[in-house]
């Protein structure tokens, strides 16, 4: 009975080994670009906290840590809007979070509370459209759900006889999910450049272009995602979306969409 004890604690041990590591470094990192920061090299404290946040298995707490940083470093650059916007990265990570009033400055704050009102605008019109769609559901039923509406935007409107409508969704689904995957390939190579560099004007070169990508693919995929969540509604609301096609007095042809209740 008491080697199997052993074992199983030898087996805890081993298995928590990695997360402990992983703690001690992010902490150790954490360490060096505060001290980056409070030394006033804000572009190598933002570099190592961007590095930092790529890592492998970083918990909750080290990612808020690293976004406060980098958004410190931002601000003490003159980026006061890429700092606004990893406030508000870092809010949506973790919504109770407050900097220490007495000990940071008004600049930092000022940043801060415009991300913490925004983040509380998004917050309460997500929680507003939730009632209003709860609402509608009250009134009108919900149609049924076929395996075409769920797999892929427009299949369902093409199925239906509706092609025009279909066929926007289904081209407007292709484009924007194959260019998500474009770029997630593209990312992931820029990013193992970026990580793999090491002097640091070639890790800051190699870091826009990662971040260019990155971009490009969250937008790619939030596209796609737009797109299929319009082709749900148009479905759930049978149809009640409208492409209409025709052209202005100047002789430009023009296409729009339209959703009646």
């Amino acid at each position: 009975m008491k080697n199997i004890t052993a074992i199983i604690i030898l087996l805890l041990t081993v298995m928590a080994a990695p997360a402990t590591s992983q703690s001690n470094r992010s902490d150790s990192v954490l360490s060096v670009i505060e001290s980056a920061y409070s030394n006033g090299q804000f572009l190598n404290a933002e570099l190592e906290a961007r590095r930092l946040l790529e890592s492998e298995g970083l918990s909750d707490s080290a990612e808020v840590q690293t976004e406060k940083w980098i958004a410190f470093a931002l601000i003490a650059q003159g980026k006061t809007v890429s700092a606004r916007e990893r406030f508000l990265s870092m809010l949506l990570k973790d919504e109770t979070f407050e900097l220490d009033r007495m000990l940071t400055s008004p600049k930092i704050l000022t940043v801060f509370n415009e991300a913490r009102a925004r983040f509380i605008a998004l917050r309460n019109s997500f929680s507003a459209d939730s009632v209003k769609y709860s609402g509608m559901n009250g009134h009108k039923a919900v149609p049924s759900v076929s395996i075409r509406t769920i797999l892929f935007p427009g299949w369902e409107q093409i199925h239906q006889g509706r092609d025009g409508i279909g066929y926007a969704f289904l081209g407007a689904g292709a484009v924007t999910l194959s260019s998500g995957i474009v770029f997630e390939f593209l990312r992931s190579d820029a990013r193992q450049q970026y990580l793999s560099a090491a002097a640091p004007a070639d890790i800051s070169a190699k870091y826009d272009t990662y971040d260019t990508y990155r971009k490009a693919e969250i937008y790619s995929f939030a596209a796609f995602a737009a797109v299929y969540i319009l082709s749900e509604i148009d479905v759930f609301t049978s149809g009640n979306l409208a492409l209409t096609a025709g052209a202005s007095t100047t002789g430009v042809r023009t296409l729009s969409l339209s959703m009646t209740f």
